[in-house]
């Protein structure tokens, strides 16, 4: 912007956010422009100075905008009214004015603008293509560019631009081969062949590297017209590819343990299981498991209060366990199981899963409750062993302490010797034999 036209433009119409403002000169070409400009077509900003202005306009209004220009000239003392259609998509109403020197020199055009509304038509016309092929998308949230019958680009919406990484102006009339930034471009240059070449729909997605994102790429042939939306599927894909991580790292771990094991996505969907919860699911519903299938027909008899109950916590990034009688579906037996739920995390320490995992443990409870038994014989030993044969023991040894060892002859004395050493034996075996158990208990 030259020092004088500098001082001809106030700052709040430069720093404005609801007014457009752009200036030029008599061909046309952008000297400056005002910071709602800049917000709207953020991409290289240079290029705006190189540029003529129609070129931010859709290409309907290229001849409104040239006539407009040669009538303001013709009448410099007069401002022009206008609506005209940006590329992005909206429709402004603009108010273009001479720009004079103190001395009475056209130095260029000023031209002011505030948003009327988007341009109804063209973005309910596209979105309706996309919704008679069975795709409900809308033009404003997703990437959107035309493309002629000669592969040249047509029409880009503003984040179309961001995906290029190039204002409209550098994109339109370009062919879409020496734009697109995919790397491996004969890739994608297939299915927009097929597309044109079929005239069919195709859908399919696509990975851009360099800024980290995945997209669902839709393409619709229509009129001779060629129209792509893309759909940034980054946190979808993201998901999915750490789920497809998460199954891999536990197929190896999961496949021979003795557990039945699923792992089940945030929609409560199979992705994986091992052979064991294949059998599991063979044995108590007579169906065979398969990835995709809902998960909440597989839970065992009597849980389904409970799990709900629980999801809520692992969905947190918490994980549960503990056992629980179910029915068998077919005989009704009932049988112990215990059963796990922990989450599953991406990268980002995101839950996007969890991993449930079950365990007949029957013979574990039934062995438990054999050693409860023993431990119960023990105890009762124990007892009698302290109390029931202790007690008469001891009455014995307090018997022989009384006995008058004068009155036993030689023989008898000699046995008696014998008689209170194994007497006061079997007294410690009994009170080695009652500590033990004690102490096992």
């Amino acid at each position: 912007m030259s020092p004088i036209i500098d001082k001809m433009i106030p700052d709040y119409l430069l720093n404005s956010t609801q007014l457009y403002v752009a200036g030029l000169d008599i061909d046309g070409h952008v000297n400056f422009i005002g910071k709602k400009f800049e917000t709207e077509f953020p991409l290289f900003k240079k290029e705006f100075y190189v540029h003529n202005f129609s070129n931010f306009l859709e290409e309907n209004d290229h001849g409104l905008f040239e006539f407009l220009l040669s009538d303001l000239l013709g009448s410099p003392n007069k401002s022009k009214q206008v609506f005209l259609n940006l590329s992005n998509q909206k429709k402004v109403n603009w108010e273009f004015s001479i720009l004079k020197s103190d001395e009475g020199d056209i130095m260029g055009v000023l031209g002011i603008g505030h948003e009327v509304a988007v341009a109804i038509t063209v973005k309910s016309e596209i979105e309706e293509i996309y919704k008679k092929s069975g795709f409900d998308l809308s033009i404003v949230e997703n990437i959107y560019f035309k493309l002629n019958d000669q592969w040249e680009i047509s029409f880009v919406n503003d984040a179309a631009q961001k995906f290029f990484g190039k204002c409209s102006n550098s994109l339109l009339s370009k062919t879409i081969w020496q734009v697109y930034p995919n790397n491996k471009l004969h890739q994608s240059a297939l299915q927009f062949k097929k597309a044109k070449e079929e005239n069919e729909i195709i859908v399919f997605e696509e990975r851009r590297p360099d800024i980290e994102k995945w997209f669902k790429v839709f393409i619709v042939c229509h009129k001779s017209e060629m129209h792509v939306m893309m759909k940034d599927i980054t946190k979808e894909k993201t998901n999915e590819l750490a789920v497809q991580q998460a199954q891999m790292n536990l197929k190896s771990i999961i496949e021979h343990a003795d557990e039945n094991y699923f792992l089940v996505d945030l929609e409560l969907n199979i992705v994986s299981f091992n052979t064991n919860a294949k059998k599991l699911v063979k044995t108590y519903f007579r169906k065979e498991l398969k990835e995709g299938d809902d998960f909440l027909p597989y839970l065992l008899a009597g849980l389904e209060e409970q799990f709900l109950k629980d999801l809520e916590t692992v969905f947190a990034g918490n994980s549960i366990t503990y056992e629980k009688v179910v029915n068998h579906n077919r005989t009704n037996e009932e049988v112990w199981f215990e059963h796990k739920f922990f989450p599953l995390f991406n990268s980002d320490r995101k839950v996007i899963g969890f991993v449930y995992a079950n365990k007949n443990i029957e013979e574990k409870k039934l062995e438990f409750k054999r050693v409860e038994e023993k431990n119960k014989v023990l105890r009762e030993v124990a007892y009698i062993q302290s109390h029931l044969l202790r007690s008469p023991l001891s009455s014995m040894l307090g018997l022989l302490d009384l006995i008058d060892k004068k009155q036993l002859d030689t023989e008898n004395t000699k046995y008696f010797s014998y008689l209170k050493p194994l007497a006061q034996e079997l007294d410690m075996v009994i009170r080695e034999n009652a500590r033990k158990i004690n102490e096992f208990d």
